[in-house]
């Protein structure tokens, strides 16, 4: 068709085909500074994806006057749902999302529906104008990107109902009962997701009463530590201290995560010591553990909790924890 062989043409050119990956560096970035688990995949679509998807939904488009809005894909797949909402806090802070277009599902009660996290942002113009312009002249396709956020135990449900039932949507419209069976094995994995970070959380809390601090720590942040060993004198600092270690326990893990991805955190390592001297910094303010912290650790840790402050006076808003999994010290 001379459609597909036309796109097919716009799309062929090697510096368009590599503008998935330019345009994700910026969060790939920022992730791998958070230190949390995460893969992360990039996609341009092809021409005949493409003109499917703008035959498929012709009548849709021109109706609501809408475009495609996911030439280039970004998707982060999370090893653990509680890293979610330190994952969409960074997305915003690094990208332009589109709210409207977005989709960010609430789960209820007495329903099984999947959940989506997906995110429309618009594309920097120095990506967008290196695709050739009758790409966006000649065809409903808008100068936007796409960014799905998933689990590793929604991700592989996601895929499979992408294919088998997204695409043949009037295969499964007569059969509810089978597309509920589809979406209660969606709920078996979110209950999977929940019941990993439940496990991992228990695991913790047995690592503080045993005082095995690395491992509470490990266990507790589960982050890509550049060095996962506490040095010999933090540690003996430690041991002498349960109600310190208590309190390590029981800090909020997204603070000091979201310090770690920010630029502030240049020049300060993720290790476990550090990671440590931040939590103190940003949550316990424990003096004679300030002692023991670089001025640089210091200073940097001010600059940013000053910054969070004024961004929390310009925007108020009411924060709501995703992962709730019920296990409290």
């Amino acid at each position: 068709m001379r459609e597909i062989e036309e796109l097919s043409q716009y799309l062929a050119d090697e510096k368009v085909q590599t503008l998935r990956k330019i345009l994700g560096k910026d969060i790939q970035e920022k992730l791998s500074k958070s230190g949390i688990y995460f893969h992360i995949f990039f996609r341009l679509k092809s021409a005949g994806s493409i003109w499917h998807k703008l035959e498929w939904k012709k009548e849709e488009y021109i109706e609501k006057n809408k475009k495609l809005q996911d030439l280039i894909g970004i998707r982060i797949v999370l090893y653990y749902m509680d890293d979610v909402p330190i994952c969409k806090e960074l997305l915003r802070e690094t990208y332009s999302i589109i709210e409207k277009d977005s989709h960010e599902d609430i789960p209820k009660v007495n329903e099984f529906n999947p959940i989506r996290m997906n995110y429309v942002c618009r594309m920097p113009e120095e990506i967008s104008s290196v695709f050739p312009r009758e790409l966006w002249q000649d065809y409903r396709i808008d100068k936007t990107f796409e960014v799905q956020v998933r689990t590793t135990f929604s991700e592989g449900w996601h895929e499979v109902d992408h294919d088998v039932r997204y695409k043949h949507k009037e295969e499964w419209e007569e059969h509810y009962e089978f597309s509920r069976e589809l979406n209660g094995i969606y709920a078996t994995l979110e209950i999977c997701d929940r019941s990993m970070v439940n496990l991992l959380e228990r695991l913790a809390y047995k690592n503080y009463k045993n005082m095995q601090i690395e491992a509470m720590l490990r266990n507790k942040f589960r982050l890509r530590f550049e060095n996962p060993v506490l040095s010999v004198p933090l540690m003996e600092f430690l041991q002498k201290d349960q109600e310190l270690v208590k309190k390590l326990y029981r800090a909020d893990r997204e603070d000091p995560i979201l310090f770690f991805a920010s630029s502030y955190s240049e020049g300060i390592p993720l290790t476990v010591d550090n990671l440590v001297l931040v939590c103190n910094e940003l949550q316990l303010g424990r003096k004679d553990l300030e002692e023991r912290t670089p001025i640089r650790i210091r200073e940097k840790t001010a600059q940013w909790k000053e910054k969070k402050r004024k961004k929390q006076e310009k925007n108020p808003e009411n924060v709501q924890k995703v992962v709730d999994t019920g296990f409290y010290l």
